[in-house]
């Protein structure tokens, strides 16, 4: 091969190729997710919709739980930002889950997602690696905060926090089995700072 022909010869695209397909394979995990739940997943399913090998899959994946995460994680939108109110700043921590949930079948999604984090133990470290990050550290600084204001009492737990925030979210998902009405976050928000409040 010349030079000349090297230089114009179209180079792989190996990593956006990868992407593609990254990208390719969670959506088809979400909707195997979606049509079949945890326990009726199907790894073959999936790479017969994701049109890519079973090999590749376990390549990029510790775990079939943790690739069913993932997949629910990619739904998860950022959180709002530049919101001052502290009931609008726990509000936002919260309310991308409720807005992945609100969409489509996306709590179809979220719910086999928490499923396989039970089971599984990649997909519940990956799971709670997101949560710490996201929302247990901010969450944590946010009540710091409003505590050294004299917002909310000094002695609150964090633990308590996530639970009196997140639990019936949690709870309105897998036993209630329900999409989550608009505002939810906020009602959550609002709920969990009245809890806390400095009396």
């Amino acid at each position: 091969m010349s030079e000349q022909e090297a230089k114009t010869k179209p180079r792989r695209q190996g990593p956006k190729r990868s992407e593609t397909s990254k990208a390719a394979i969670l959506e088809a995990t979400r909707e195997e997710m979606i049509e079949n739940g945890w326990r009726g997943f199907s790894v073959d399913g999936v790479a017969r919709r994701g049109r890519a090998s079973k090999q590749t899959i376990y390549r990029w994946w510790p775990s079939i739980g943790a690739m069913c995460v993932d997949a629910a994680l990619a739904l998860i939108p950022d959180p709002p930002t530049g919101v001052r109110d502290p009931v609008e700043r726990i509000t936002a921590l919260i309310l991308p889950i409720e807005a992945a949930a609100r969409i489509g079948s996306g709590h179809y999604v979220i719910r086999t997602a928490l499923m396989a984090a039970i089971d599984d133990e990649d997909a519940g470290e990956k799971w709670r690696s997101w949560l710490q990050t996201q929302v247990r550290a901010p969450l944590r600084m946010v009540l710091a905060e409003l505590a050294a204001k004299h917002v909310i009492r000094r002695d609150w737990d964090i633990d308590d926090a996530l639970e009196t925030l997140i639990g019936p979210l949690w709870h309105r998902l897998l036993i209630s089995r329900g999409p989550l009405r608009e505002g939810y976050s906020l009602a959550l928000a609002t709920r969990m700072l009245a809890a806390f409040a400095d009396e």
